[in-house]
């Protein structure tokens, strides 16, 4: 019988389908039925994560990513003229780059791909740590501000994560967590199965779906007090339940792929040449922003929480 990483409870299991990733064998997608959060079972091993989290993984903007970073520098320093800054899961470390170019913080990244963190180092000279952030022994309450974006439903412990945060970040710091909508964002791999009868690849690569339920109970239980809450991305999450017509083409990226399809060393890194203005990026970030709506909503594909520790 599964336990739930989230929650313990160790009763029974819904099944909602079949799932995989790259070159992995099926796992079944199960919801707890006492928290409410969708999650692997079995989870993958760190050797299958390894090889979903090749350099093919990695195909980010480049420049888009360090204005992103420049656009948060801006933000940051309203609030503090300069403090320490960590981004969990900070891929190839071109935000935290645009952090550290903008502003007088000092930055910091975690990031679990390889390739990855080799170029952080590397190429933008950036002291970033391989492997989960429990592993890398910070000081306690040493972060005025941590930034996970779109890492909790990756990790194969998402609570340990959750509890090291309140661990390293001050107890007036500040918690960025962005999280896609378990509800919602389910949905698609529910659907391929039952269309299909086949496992449905997590494109992404998303171990855990957390409904928001799950995650206000998550928060209280770990003591964190949640100063604001918004949804965003509504076109996606429209449809995934069937209220937005979808794409022809949109079964393509849940097909089972082979293993040496997207195992690669050679990480596609675009030229650091600008493709748009500052401006243009600052105008994007702000009316992406300006579309969230405040809330927890179902309809939408994406949260994002500002917590603070109690």
């Amino acid at each position: 019988m599964s336990i739930c990483s989230i929650c313990r409870d160790a009763t029974t299991k819904r099944f909602q389908c079949r799932v995989n990733l790259v070159g992995s064998p099926a796992y079944d997608l199960v919801e707890c039925l006492a928290c409410g959060v969708l999650y692997f079972h079995p989870l993958p091993t760190e050797a299958e994560l390894t090889c979903f989290y090749s350099a093919a993984y990695y195909s980010f903007d480049r420049s888009s990513e360090e204005a992103k970073g420049r656009w948060f520098a801006a933000r940051l320093q309203r609030w503090k003229s300069r403090g320490t800054f960590l981004d969990v899961g900070c891929a190839t470390g071109c935000f935290l780059h645009g952090i550290q170019a903008h502003s007088a913080w000092e930055v910091y990244g975690t990031e679990f791909g390889e390739s990855a963190v080799q170029f952080a180092r590397e190429r933008l000279g950036l002291n970033v740590t391989q492997g989960n952030l429990v592993a890398a022994h910070f000081p306690e309450a040493f972060f005025d501000y941590v930034h996970v974006n779109n890492v909790l439903e990756h990790v194969l412990d998402p609570i340990a994560l959750l509890q090291e945060v309140k661990r390293i970040v001050k107890p007036d710091g500040r918690f960025f967590l962005s999280v896609p909508n378990g509800f919602n964002d389910s949905r698609d791999l529910i659907t391929f199965y039952q269309l299909e009868q086949t496992p449905a690849r997590s494109k992404h690569g998303h171990l855990f779906f957390f409904p928001a339920r799950t995650l206000l109970w998550c928060f209280e239980r770990l003591g964190f007090a949640v100063e604001q809450k918004k949804t965003y991305h509504f076109k996606q999450g429209l449809r995934s339940l069937g209220y937005w017509p979808r794409k022809t083409t949109w079964k393509n990226p849940y097909f089972p792929q082979p293993t040496n399809e997207n195992v690669t060393n050679s990480l596609p890194m675009p030229g650091q040449k600008k493709k748009h203005s500052a401006f243009y990026y600052r105008l994007r970030f702000r009316q992406r922003h300006l579309r969230m709506l405040a809330g927890l909503h179902d309809f939408g594909r994406d949260f994002l929480f500002m917590l603070r520790p109690q």
